[in-house]
């Protein structure tokens, strides 16, 4: 899917292909620093000639420290203290991980988890984790395929990040020190369950090329809120399996949360017929059930129609943006099909594009924002300057209308 980088709150649902070491953060870690400055009191070498050796001073940082470990003599420029900005977001890739914990057993995953002291150990935790459900496997599996890697960021209010250029998603720490962060039960499963719908993010990222800019603004918004409903089912459908495998701390973690409407209806449904959860049924009936919340469906349509207005900003004067061509059916089974090939929403989609309860919109401010954004397609600019008349614009300014055309 051609989409701008992707940032997802987890109240919501939730790229360098080189290899990139992730950072201990709670280390000292050798990051080779060059100082023009030469040390106070630092020893001349000569060489076998006698001239001087000049030298360059080298030194390590902690990058979580308030209180930087350097000497302030050693400084670049001046006298004071400098806080080193690094801009690089430590990640480590995909693939490092899973050939580690392939095969492991949950007794492995649980000591992976007693034994976590820095990031690193936490991202072999989570795939670990994740690794033990079928469906998680096989979201991995796509992932590592394509080359992603996986970070932990401060992202404020967000579940987790998609970084299309560079191939990293990243899950939010919710600025916590890796100590406090694993130690927090609550934590350590939104950290699980953020990953989990990373995972499907990617997934759904590198399945199909659909360009937003080919659509009408209400079908973003409904294609988004399809894509966030997904990643909820989806979620759910591995903490389940991970449940059965004898892992049931996620799966009570979402039942009390805002998600646990999801969950419930998901129990009740396989209470009922346990088949369901195979042939996909249970699935579609949690998918169908996220729209039944006014929040979900206003923060998936907010996020939409950012991305609306991202396009609407970054397109050129004399290009035509948002057509209105339909969504192809078989085009929509192929993008939400399961990891194994299952199309478990084929049954809905047609009620999905025209059924009031997941086509409508409630939020005042949204419909809003969406009907200004209507409005500006109406508008044509020429020279900077908006006319709602074509044939008015092209009397003002033939010369340049020619060209545009």
């Amino acid at each position: 899917m051609k989409s701008h980088n992707k940032m997802f709150s987890s109240s919501m649902m939730g790229q360098s292909s080189s290899k990139i070491k992730l950072f201990n953060l709670d280390q000292e870690h050798d990051l080779g620093l060059e100082y023009m400055s030469e040390p106070e009191n630092s020893d001349i070498e000569h060489d076998v000639n006698g001239n001087e050796i000049s030298k360059t001073f080298t030194q390590n940082y902690d990058l979580t420290d308030n209180v930087s470990s350097y000497d302030a003599s050693y400084d670049l420029l001046c006298d004071t203290k400098k806080v080193i900005d690094c801009t690089l977001i430590p990640s480590i890739a995909l693939e490092e991980i899973t050939k580690d914990v392939r095969g492991f057993e949950l007794d492995e995953v649980l000591d992976l988890q007693k034994n976590i002291l820095d990031y690193d150990d936490a991202a072999y935790w989570v795939a670990a984790l994740v690794n033990l459900s079928p469906t998680g496997a096989l979201l991995l599996k796509n992932a590592v395929h394509f080359d992603w890697h996986m970070s932990f960021e401060d992202l404020e209010n967000l579940g987790w990040s998609l970084n299309t250029e560079h191939y990293i998603a990243s899950i939010n720490k919710a600025q916590l020190d890796i100590k406090s962060l694993s130690r927090s039960p609550f934590f350590m499963n939104t950290i699980v369950c953020d990953f989990i719908r990373a995972l499907r993010d990617v997934w759904l990222e590198e399945k199909a090329e659909i360009d937003y800019q080919d659509y009408h603004p209400e079908t973003i918004l409904k294609m988004e809120r399809m894509r966030a409903a997904d990643i909820e089912a989806l979620t759910l459908q591995v903490a389940w399996e991970l449940r059965s495998a004898g892992y049931s701390v996620l799966w009570r973690h979402i039942l009390g949360s805002d998600k646990g409407d999801m969950a419930m209806l998901f129990t009740r449904f396989l209470e009922h017929d346990p088949a369901s959860l195979f042939d996909g049924s249970a699935l579609l009936v949690a998918f169908k059930q996220w729209y039944a919340d006014e929040d979900r469906i206003s923060t998936s349509d907010r996020i939409a129609l950012e991305i609306c207005d991202d396009i609407l900003f970054s397109a050129a004067e004399d290009k035509r943006i948002f057509a209105n061509k339909p969504l192809p059916k078989e085009l929509l089974e192929e993008f939400f099909a399961l990891p194994e090939g299952r199309l478990y929403i084929a049954p809905v989609l047609n009620e999905i594009m025209k059924n009031p309860y997941f086509s409508s919109m409630q939020n005042q401010i949204n419909e809003a924002h969406l009907y200004h954004i209507i409005r500006d397609l109406e508008v044509c600019y020429v020279g900077n300057v908006p006319f709602r008349d074509p044939q008015l614009a092209d009397k003002i300014f033939p010369d340049y209308t020619k060209i545009l055309k």
